[in-house]
């Protein structure tokens, strides 16, 4: 075999590298969508290196077939993601959960909960007790009570059981409705099955959980030290929060 600098590094065979340069980066990708661009993109190169340097009809027919595949993909995920209208309160469930996520991830998320309303008074998580749900707020606003005093408030975009979700513990708080509330609920055995099939998925979800636990921990700390807190609205308190 001859692996000279000019053998390696022709014209041909740098056609040849740059096939499989791509399908190394398609590897590499976490969007679905450009890992079938990218992966097209290699079997176009590789297609062509067979036909016109190496003379192959069987590379050039499976590269045909490998792009047709990769194609078709693209198609599916092109319809998969079109665009639809989500209500206000599946925008809020999204911005908390899944920002920039493509509408593929979203629609499978949504399929998942369940929007129920409550009203004043009733208690979503008691202390000490199994949760059930995890709960995304879209409307209204609760209060958090520990040992019998309150020590936070929630509202739109927060999450509710966040913890024991992750943890599978009982609550460490109990959440109280204050007025009209509206939530999306998500079954915690079957979301967590969920999550764990999808890691890609269960990655942004948990970065999400740190983001509005660290929100909520700044308005505790707030209403603790005697002051107010700005805003019970985790989505724009988590942008105050390097």
């Amino acid at each position: 075999m001859d692996l000279t600098a000019d053998n390696l590094f022709s014209v041909g065979k740098l056609v040849g590298h740059l096939s499989y340069v791509l399908l190394v980066l398609s590897m590499m990708m976490r969007s679905m969508t450009w890992l079938r661009v990218i992966a097209v993109s290699a079997g176009l190169t590789s297609g062509a290196y067979g036909y016109f340097w190496l003379n192959d009809p069987v590379t050039v027919f499976w590269e045909a077939v490998f792009v047709l595949t990769n194609l078709v993909q693209l198609l599916i995920l092109a319809f998969e993601n079109r665009k639809r209208a989500l209500s206000e309160e599946e925008q809020i469930v999204i911005r908390a959960m899944l920002p920039n996520a493509d509408m593929r991830a979203v629609r499978r998320i949504l399929k998942l909960g369940v929007l129920r309303e409550v009203p004043p008074e009733t208690v979503l998580i008691e202390q000490g007790g199994m949760v059930p749900d995890l709960i995304v707020l879209t409307r209204g606003t609760v209060q958090v009570e520990k040992d019998g005093k309150i020590i936070g408030a929630c509202g739109e975009g927060d999450f509710l059981g966040e913890m024991s979700f992750l943890s599978g513990e009982p609550a460490t708080a109990t959440v109280m409705v204050t007025n009209p509330t509206h939530y999306m609920a998500f079954e915690r055995t079957r979301f967590r099955v969920f999550l764990d099939r999808n890691p890609d998925i269960r990655h942004i979800v948990e970065a999400s959980f740190n983001r509005n636990l660290m929100a909520k921990l700044v308005r505790t700390s707030h209403a603790v030290g005697g002051e107010k807190p700005e805003s019970v609205n985790p989505i724009a308190d988590s942008e105050k929060i390097p």
